[in-house]
This record gives C-alpha cells, sequence and structure tokens, in this order.
C-alpha cells in the first residue's frame, strides 16, 4: 500500500463551483512525495509548472515564485504522464487541504480533458481536517507542524516541497497519536 503526500502552489484561489474554467486558477509549483506503509520515499515529483498566465505581485509575495522562475518549467499537460504513474495503486491521498489541492489537480485534469482518466486514491487524509480536534479550530499547516514536531516554524513554507516534508511528519504524528 502506498500514500501520496502532496501540496500545490497556484496562481491564486479556487473560484466558486460554476466559475468558467478561464477564471480559475492555475498551479504553478507541485510536490508529490509516495511512501510506503514504512513512511520511505518511493517516488517523487516535485517541480515549478508554466502556467498559461502570469504570476501576480500578491502570490509571488507569498511563494517567492515568479514568473522568471517558471519560465523554463513543464506545463501542467506534460507532467500528467508522471502523476498517473506516481499516483496509480496508492491507496491515500494526503494534503493540508485537501479540498483545495484535489480541487486544483482537478481543474488542470479538466483543462486537458483527464479529469475521469486519473488513478485518484480511494481514501482522501485532509490534516485540516484529522487536527481540528487539537485546538477546535482549523490549524494552519505551521501550527500543526510546531504540535507534532515542536519545532516553531517550517522553512521554506508556501513552498510546495517544504510543505510537503512538513505535512510528511504531520500525517505520521496524527496516525500514530
Amino acid at each position: 500500500m502506498s500514500i501520496i503526500i502532496l501540496d500545490t502552489e497556484t496562481t491564486g484561489l479556487l473560484q466558486p463551483e460554476g466559475t468558467e474554467l478561464v477564471y480559475q486558477p492555475h498551479i504553478i509549483e507541485i510536490c508529490a512525495i509516495r511512501l510506503n506503509d514504512s513512511f520511505q520515499k518511493t517516488g517523487e515529483i516535485i517541480t515549478l509548472v508554466k502556467p498559461p498566465i502570469p504570476i501576480s505581485k500578491k502570490i509571488t509575495h507569498i511563494t517567492n515564485i515568479s514568473d522568471d522562475m517558471v519560465k523554463i518549467a513543464p506545463s501542467f499537460p506534460k507532467l500528467y504522464r508522471p502523476l498517473v504513474d506516481l499516483f496509480l495503486g496508492c491507496h491515500t491521498f494526503v494534503a493540508h487541504n485537501a479540498t483545495f489541492d484535489i480541487g486544483m489537480l482537478k481543474l488542470e485534469l479538466l483543462r486537458i480533458e483527464k479529469l475521469f482518466n486519473f488513478p485518484w486514491p480511494p481514501i482522501h487524509f485532509c490534516t485540516v481536517e484529522q487536527s481540528l480536534h487539537l485546538k477546535g479550530h482549523r490549524l494552519k499547516l505551521s501550527e500543526l507542524y510546531e504540535l507534532a514536531t515542536g519545532k516553531p516554524e517550517i522553512e521554506d513554507a508556501h513552498r510546495a516541497e517544504a510543505d510537503v516534508n512538513a505535512l510528511i511528519d504531520c500525517y505520521r504524528w496524527l496516525k500514530c497519536t
């Protein structure tokens, strides 16, 4: 059995359901790490993604990802096959805000007409939902990470790889406590 831990950085927030696809955000960075049940890494995709629209100054400020950085990055269609290969056979999908990251992947898959050809793991584990009982409210990833590890901050927070590495610690802690 395998687990996918995933985070995306995007050009913005998801718009309400029914909003035309052209007005929905795009992925600008993705990190998906595949783990076995012993939490050993068995595969990964870590890459910037070239969106078809400019990255706003606000998003660059939050993520430190600029248009120059994604200039030679692959576009999402080029990542489809590697993502399928990484996800194939996984039983659990983990994300901090799973609704957002699943929504972002679905948008990108819809744009390339592959939404129904993706091997979604049957179990979705959202660390936001699974940690609600700890403080009685939604925790930011940094807050959950501090509870799980005792470390006060995530180095390079709001970058997909750093957030996934923090998520791995949080997921392991939530599953083992």
